[in-house]
């Protein structure tokens, strides 16, 4: 069964990696804390399960895009800062308006990433190094996805590693006018 779900994700991620090729098929508003409630809300297992501490601080920020788009952009995020984190460790989720624009920020704890490797995270197929392989839950696409929904629909994304461990994630989101 396990294998079964494995693959059933893959297929899945795959199918919204391609689908961002096309381009953004509608623009319309909403709020990024909402979708990010829902993102942790579907992650709070997985978290509970390895004994991580969710922080957030979920302000209203309007966007304009396509809302499913950016549910799984944040989802994407929030599951790669949980599956890539120490046990016991931190998550930290934020949703503000910053200099007129709608962001996003997603931050963890995790092993320690060489600052000359953050932007091949974002790339298909990638992930660094054993502590980044011994989970066998994926495939190297969820910051590949990110990337490209961001992409398409005017969003940007500043990266960086952590000095103590883990990835600090901000994406900025067209606001809705």
């Amino acid at each position: 069964l396990q294998w079964n779900e494995r693959q059933e994700r893959l297929v899945d991620a795959l199918l919204t990696l391609a689908s961002t090729e096309r381009g953004l098929e509608r623009s319309e508003p909403f709020d990024l804390a909402g979708l990010a409630r829902n993102a942790i809300r579907d992650h709070q297992q997985d978290a509970g399960r390895r004994a991580l501490r969710l922080d957030t601080a979920l302000a209203e920020a309007p966007a304009t895009g396509d809302p499913a788009l950016a549910e799984s952009l944040i989802a994407n995020l929030v599951g790669n800062a949980i599956r890539h984190n120490r046990d016991g460790g931190d998550v930290a989720i934020t949703t503000a308006v910053t200099d007129g624009k709608a962001v996003l920020t997603v931050s963890n704890t995790g092993p320690v990433i060489p600052a000359d490797d953050v932007d091949r995270l974002f790339q298909p197929f990638q992930r660094l190094g054993p502590q980044r392989l011994r989970r066998a839950d994926g495939h190297g696409l969820g910051l590949a996805i990110v990337s490209a929904i961001a992409g398409i629909g005017g969003a940007v994304i500043t990266a960086s590693a952590r000095p103590e461990g883990g990835l600090h994630v901000a994406v900025s989101f067209p606001r809705r006018s």
